[in-house]
C-alpha cells in the first residue's frame, strides 16, 4: 500500500455519483482521485499509483473492461467494477478482464464500503506475505533477496555477489556453526582443498562492509580453523 492513506482511483462518468462516492470514501480516510473518462484515467494512473481501482463499464470514450486489461499490465491493485450493467455476460467479462469484484447499481453504500475494505485488506495481506518472503531483517541488518543487497541502518553495504551469498547462508543457519569447507563449496561451487585463505579474506571484507565490530545487534563469530556462526540479539 502506498502512503498512510490507501489511494483509490475512481473512473465514473456520472459526475454527481462520482462526487457522492468520493465523499463517502474520503470519510473512511481513503485518498480518492476521480476520472470521468478513460483518457483522464490513463493520465492519472501513473502519477498516483493507486492501491485500488473502482471502474464503471460504460465510459464516453471507451470500455471499462478494456481499461481494466490495460491497468492489469502494470498494476496488481484490487479492482472493483461499479456499474449499471447487470447481465451475467457483463459480470463474466469484468472478472475475465482482471476485475476482483463486480457490484451493480443500485447498491447499498455500506456494501460498497465493506467490499472496498475487504479488497484492500486482502491486497495488504498478500503484499505482506511477499515482503516476508523477499526481505530478511535481523536488527539493524536488512537483506533484500530479490536485489541481493544488504543494508545496515538503511545504508547499502554494497556487497559483492559472493559476500551476499555467504551472509545469506549464515543468516539462514543462525546459531549454527558452518564449516569452512561447507561455506566454500556452497559459494564457490567446488571443494576448498584445505586452503581457507580466500574464504577468510572474503568474510573479513564482509564484516568490514557491515561494520560488524560496531554492530550492537548482530555478530559473525569465528572459531579459528573450524567455521563461522551468525548471531542476532
Amino acid at each position: 500500500m502506498s502512503g498512510a492513506k490507501p489511494i483509490i482511483l475512481m473512473v465514473e462518468d456520472d459526475k454527481e455519483l462520482a462526487r457522492l462516492n468520493a465523499r463517502l470514501l474520503k470519510r473512511q480516510d481513503y485518498d480518492v482521485f476521480v476520472a470521468c473518462t478513460a483518457v483522464e484515467a490513463r493520465a492519472l494512473v501513473c502519477d498516483i499509483s493507486p492501491d485500488m481501482f473502482i471502474l464503471d463499464v460504460g465510459l464516453p470514450d471507451g470500455n471499462g473492461f478494456e481499461l481494466c486489461e490495460e491497468f492489469r499490465r502494470d498494476f496488481d491493485a484490487p479492482l472493483l467494477f461499479l456499474t449499471g450493467k447487470s447481465g451475467a455476460e457483463d459480470k463474466i467479462s469484468g472478472l475475465d478482464s482482471g476485475g476482483d469484484y463486480y457490484l451493480t447499481k443500485p447498491y447499498d453504500k455500506d456494501e460498497l464500503l465493506a467490499i472496498v475494505r475487504s479488497l484492500l485488506r486482502r491486497a495488504k495481506q498478500t503484499q505482506d506475505k511477499i515482503t516476508e518472503a523477499t526481505v530478511v531483517v535481523k536488527g539493524s541488518l536488512t537483506l533484500r533477496l530479490a536485489e541481493r543487497k544488504a543494508f545496515v541502518d538503511d545504508n547499502d553495504s554494497k556487497l559483492s555477489s559472493k559476500e551476499f551469498s555467504i551472509l545469506l547462508l549464515l543468516i539462514q543457519n543462525e546459531g549454527k556453526e558452518l564449516t569452512y569447507d561447507f561455506l566454500y563449496e556452497e559459494v564457490w561451487g567446488m571443494a576448498m582443498n584445505g586452503d581457507s585463505s580466500a574464504l577468510r579474506q572474503l568474510i573479513s571484507r564482509l564484516k568490514r562492509k557491515l561494520d560488524e565490530d560496531s554492530a550492537a545487534d548482530f555478530s559473525i563469530l569465528n572459531e579459528h580453523g573450524k567455521g563461522y556462526t551468525f548471531l542476532s540479539y
